[in-house]
């Protein structure tokens, strides 16, 4: 379940301190590392033999090593990089290899990381038994090759280390990193504080620009189905909508409270998507249409709102933060 967002003080002028401590209160940065192995190889030997057979000046030649057993492989390797994929889905734009989530909805974000996770650590519980075996058939097929393929080929230790996921704890937003500094003159601290205040606040910036980008993308791949006499309507259409309103709407609540990413939000979540299900839109020319409409009208919005200058300014590269952070930092 959502929480309600933490309130900052109410912004009588804009100023991007309070804005990037609204933020630091409302986001959180979120990590994931996959380990996976695809099990493609490049065979030395016979990418030699086949360059100079041709005549031509190099080239590589790429095989499962597992032969035709790769398929079984790839289930794994899919089932882990999914991980990556909700994970990339679900959460913002950040700093790689970490992204971030809003505070409210960290929870289910780490929820369906470890659900998915799961499924991929079964699958290769499953694969890891049958993995010798699908060894010693593979060898074989791969000719003269055999030898060169079987060195390339990890035990199965070592193939069940190549898979992991690792979710690491949420962290809160840097607004300043004391440990960098150590002891300083208080001057010089407040030079500090507002230069790290700044680069945060530029950083916030592009990630509204980022999620205005993706949110873009989403309501354009709308109108370009719905425009289509037979259209190919995924539920992933309807999904991708409904990240985009989330994320729109995270970042007015979280960050700047600028009410036109949440009037684009109410937007895609009350006229384009106006039916449950991606199928219903062939059942309902109306709603189709109508759904196409907006979502033509929200893809204009946003690209305004790409060109759009801040609502909360970035502060000059001489500003001093008086008060507030500052003396809560010294």
């Amino acid at each position: 379940m959502k929480t309600k967002p933490i309130d900052a003080m109410e912004i009588q002028q804009n100023s991007i301190s309070e804005a990037v401590q609204m933020a630091a209160n409302n986001f959180m940065i979120l990590q994931v590392t996959v380990g996976r192995w695809k099990g493609k190889r490049i065979l030395t030997e016979a990418s030699r033999k086949a360059v100079a057979d041709a005549g031509a000046s190099a080239g590589d030649i790429i095989v499962p090593l597992l032969g035709d057993h790769d398929h079984e492989l790839q289930k794994v390797y899919s089932a882990y990089s999914k991980v990556r994929t909700i994970f990339d889905r679900i959460t913002m734009k950040y700093q790689k290899p970490a992204r971030m989530g809003f505070v409210g909805e960290v929870p289910e974000i780490l929820s369906q990381l470890m659900r998915q996770t799961q499924i991929a650590e079964k699958l290769k519980a499953e694969f890891l038994p049958r993995y010798d075996q699908f060894i010693k058939e593979a060898i074989p097929s791969h000719g003269k090759w055999g030898s060169e393929v079987k060195s390339k080929i990890p035990t199965v230790r070592e193939l069940d280390e190549k898979f992991y996921v690792t979710i690491h704890d949420p962290k809160p937003m840097p607004v300043m990193d004391m440990e960098r500094y150590g002891c300083v003159p208080t001057d010089t601290m407040g030079k500090i504080v507002a230069a790290s205040n700044q680069a945060l606040a530029q950083k916030f910036e592009e990630i509204k620009n980022d999620t205005i980008d993706s949110a873009l993308k989403a309501v354009e791949k709308v109108a370009t189905q719905l425009n289509k006499d037979a259209p190919r309507l995924h539920a992933s259409v309807i999904e991708d909508a409904k990240i985009a309103s989330s994320q729109l709407r995270n970042i007015c609540n979280g960050y700047d409270k600028d009410i036109r990413l949440s009037a684009i939000a109410d937007t895609i979540d009350n006229e384009i998507i106006n039916v449950d299900e991606a199928a219903q839109w062939h059942d309902s020319m109306t709603k189709k249409w109508e759904a196409r409409d907006a979502a033509t009208k929200t893809a204009t919005n946003l690209k305004r709102m790409q060109t759009a200058p801040p609502v909360a300014q970035l502060p000059a590269d001489d500003t001093l933060v008086a008060g507030g952070l500052l003396a809560d930092l010294l």
